[in-house]
């Protein structure tokens, strides 16, 4: 045993013979958790909890994210009439530190802080085939207080986690940890142990895949029965793991890749069940998203313009533009007419609009969350702005060339 692990494995064994008192008046009834902070994990956390509701779910959902800068208040407002509470992880830290925050780790963290003390967490990428509720009231789950999933691995004999974590070997599966069932009263001191090994992430990540196996770790390290279903996953087309009850019942159907896409194609997997939902609740949110009720201007024909507008508009997309950052860098620019920035496009620089605003015509440009600057057009015909945020460099967009005449048509 070297030095860091000595110096973790003094860490763990504290944390083994804590005491844990659980806190009786801080956790009450059933509810779930997703973690879907950013506009990647919120489109497939929409798409999680509109189909937990259609499948009549109504357990209250508390949706975690970590600061501003995954969850603006658009995304909250368009997710919260679902009886969705969004949660700040950062803000809760502030009561509650944790070590390391930033990633996987914000999922232990969020079963142990939620407001629940039985809880049921999905992974944003989660699609439920029927009202999942009635796990909670299962043989199973009531003898144990917890239920996990296997994963396709094993954890091989010569592998150092188990020496690192003092656990005996066992030819089992790895833990899936898509969706857990957990009563928080019962596994308390299992989840803290959990917890611990995600504040040490930057060591335990290093001998196991993410968060999954330090829940496998330390239910095994203080031997706290769980139950795991018998049935083995059944993989779809694409990167999609269906996971069953213990009926033997197909019940999650966890999108691990692709994860659904707001703004790019999505590819229909074959078996999929209710996918033709999934699409509908999808095309909503693009809809909602386009018109701009999550703070993201972004060209469409759906979305009525005035006939400036409009003309504006098919100025930019048949011609060919240099994007000028002041000091920074120039490129050339195009804009497609599904409002998105064909040449030139980066980080920060996704999306297009134009809006006329008290006889000013204003060209919009963002990225999935924010604007990044908006431009105003002389009397020469250049557009003139400033980046909002950041470095806030001068910007110009200079006519370079006409394209071949572009047709708008419906996206």
């Amino acid at each position: 045993m070297n030095q860091e692990q000595k110096y973790h494995w003094d860490l763990l064994e504290n944390a083994v013979n804590t005491r844990y008192e659980y806190p009786e008046n801080r956790f009450k009834g059933r509810g779930i958790v997703i973690c879907g902070g950013g506009v990647k994990y919120y489109t497939c956390a929409w798409i999680c909890i509109h189909m937990l509701r259609y499948l009549g779910c109504r357990l209250p959902i508390q949706l975690w994210h970590l600061g501003p800068k995954e969850m603006h208040d658009g995304m909250r407002r368009l997710i919260e009439p679902l009886d969705v509470e969004c949660i700040d992880g950062l803000t809760v830290a502030k009561e509650y530190p944790a070590r390391i925050l930033g990633g996987w780790e914000i999922k232990p963290y969020s079963i142990i802080h939620s407001r629940f003390e039985e809880v049921l967490s999905l992974d944003a990428d989660n699609v439920c085939v029927r009202n999942p509720e009635y796990l909670f009231d299962t043989p199973e789950y009531k003898a144990h207080g917890a239920i996990f999933w296997p994963d396709y691995g094993r954890l091989s004999r010569d592998k150092t986690i188990w020496d690192i974590c003092g656990v005996k070997y066992r030819d089992e599966p790895e833990f899936e940890s898509g969706q857990i069932f957990v009563n928080k009263r019962q596994c308390w001191k299992a989840l803290q142990i959990t917890m611990h090994m995600n504040e040490h992430s930057d060591y335990y990540y290093r001998h196991m895949h993410g968060d999954k196996e330090t829940f496998h770790m330390a239910f095994r390290r203080i031997d706290q029965p769980y139950a795991m279903t018998d049935k083995w996953i059944y993989g779809l087309e694409v990167g999609t793991m269906c996971q069953h009850d213990f009926e033997g019942n197909r019940l999650f159907q966890h999108r691990t890749r692709p994860k659904w896409d707001l703004f790019e194609k999505n590819p229909r997997i074959k078996e999929f069940i209710h996918e033709d939902q999934c699409f509908a609740y999808l095309e909503k949110l693009q809809t909602l998203w386009v018109s701009n009720l999550c703070g993201v201007a972004r060209f469409s024909t759906k979305i009525a313009k005035s006939p400036r507008e409009l003309a504006i508009a098919k100025k930019l997309m048949d011609g060919e533009f240099l994007y000028d950052r002041v000091g920074y860098d120039l490129r050339p620019m195009s804009f497609l007419t599904d409002g998105r920035i064909g040449g030139g496009a980066a980080d920060h620089e996704i999306f297009w609009d134009v809006k006329e605003e008290k006889g000013k015509m204003t060209l919009i440009i963002s990225c999935e969350e924010v604007t990044t600057c908006s431009l105003v057009q002389d009397a020469k015909g250049i557009w003139n702005g400033q980046w909002t945020r950041f470095e806030k460099m001068p910007v110009r967009l200079v006519y370079k060339r006409r394209l071949k005449n572009v047709t708008m048509c419906s996206d």
